[in-house]
């Protein structure tokens, strides 16, 4: 079995990163992050190279979102980027993905691994994937937001799904 690898990461440090991005846009009490606003607008001010790319369902097939950090580009699906704007969790939560897979994962943070077997997985903090939804999570519903929020709320006021909306209820405390 063949995966990547990333740099370590930690949820704390990557709940420092999204921190320090929702503070740097005055955004820290927000309960409901712009996230397409911010690739759109906030993230070609802080890369000018950057692009924010809507493609066909066709060409994606089955993918909902690619990072490609060294080429400056996001690419997303269109139903993904449509739903986004319509404030779907599900597809908001991709675009955040995606962003933190743009953020955390330059080439010289990831490398390929290489694993045995099942019983040797990739430990979570090392997971690209884990990260970028980590990422994505604390973005979208940090601790400090919903803390006490039922699940209801969270996806009513963060905006994203039930599912991460649990997940991130999991570490408010810790």
């Amino acid at each position: 079995m063949s995966e990547y690898e990333a740099s370590p990461l930690s949820r704390a440090t990557i709940r420092q990163i999204t921190t320090m991005i929702r503070e740097e846009f005055n955004l820290t009490t927000e309960k409901y992050f712009p996230i397409v606003e911010f690739l759109e607008l906030a993230m070609p001010r802080l890369d000018e190279k950057f692009v924010l790319l809507p493609v066909s369902k066709s060409e994606m097939g089955s993918k909902h979102g690619l990072a490609f950090p060294d080429n400056k580009l996001i690419k997303i699906r269109e139903d993904v980027y449509d739903g986004a704007i319509d404030g779907k969790g599900r597809d908001r939560f991709t675009l955040a993905h995606e962003l933190g897979h743009y953020l955390l994962h330059q080439k010289e943070h990831v490398s390929f691994a290489r694993t045995m077997g099942a019983e040797e997985k990739l430990p979570a903090f090392r997971n690209p994937e884990w990260q970028a939804n980590a990422f994505a999570g604390e973005l979208l519903a940090p601790p400090h937001i919903i803390k006490d929020m039922s699940v209801f709320e969270i996806v009513r006021y963060c905006g994203i799904s039930s599912q991460a909306a649990k997940i991130q209820l999991q570490y408010v405390n810790k």
